[in-house]
């Protein structure tokens, strides 16, 4: 994997009653928007921060995972970012958010509710800053996983960019706190900023 990289796991069969209810809601908010349901199954993505390494927003909050190690494993589907710099910001947002946890600086809690009500929501990105920084700020007290991972990209797009006046473009077409997993992988399967990589089965990268 490369720094950046978004490891989007496929629904199983013995997954959790939290990722069933995802999958679900994703499937009533396709319908009641007309969305693409392509990505579907897709419930849950992590951020890269290494070669096997991903952190994520799960159960415990905000953790850092070792996908060689992993039991079980996990099947997951990999996007990489067509910029190295972009790629490389969002991974250094991820792991401040995840040190900032760690060191009781932030909760960085797991949000049941707010993973919810994304089922819920189709707020379009924000172009303004201050608001685009409150929702950074915000998910240092809790997160949903595809929340977070969209949030880190966003951060690492404000890292970037030279001049934040005007703010440079949001990355993704709705507001990190109404992504779904499965809006999230439809949005990285459609834009210029991201391609397919691989996947992840049994440890392993498949790297193509």
């Amino acid at each position: 994997m490369q720094p950046g990289d978004i490891i989007f796991s496929v629904k199983q069969e013995d997954d959790s009653a939290t990722r069933a209810f995802i999958r679900a809601g994703q499937l009533v908010k396709a319908k009641v928007f007309s969305q693409d349901t392509t990505y579907l199954n897709v419930v849950h993505p992590a951020i890269a921060v290494s070669d096997t390494l991903v952190i994520e927003s799960v159960g415990e909050g905000l953790s850092l995972t070792d996908l060689s190690i992993e039991k079980p494993p996990r099947s997951a589907m990999v996007f990489s970012c067509v910029s190295r710099d972009m790629g490389e910001a969002a991974a250094l947002a991820a792991k401040q958010f995840y040190f900032d946890k760690i060191s009781g600086d932030i909760r960085g809690r797991y949000s049941v509710w707010n993973a919810m009500i994304s089922a819920f929501r189709r707020w379009t990105s924000n172009t303004s800053l201050v608001e685009r920084i409150n929702e950074s700020v915000a998910i240092g007290s809790s997160s949903f996983c595809s929340q977070f991972a969209a949030n880190c990209y966003e951060v690492g797009n404000l890292y970037n960019s030279a001049n934040l006046l005007p703010p440079p473009p949001a990355i993704f077409g709705n507001q990190p706190s109404a992504i779904t997993p499965a809006e999230l992988a439809t949005f990285c399967d459609a834009s210029a900023y991201f391609y397919f990589a691989g996947f992840w089965q049994d440890n392993v990268e498949v790297r193509l």
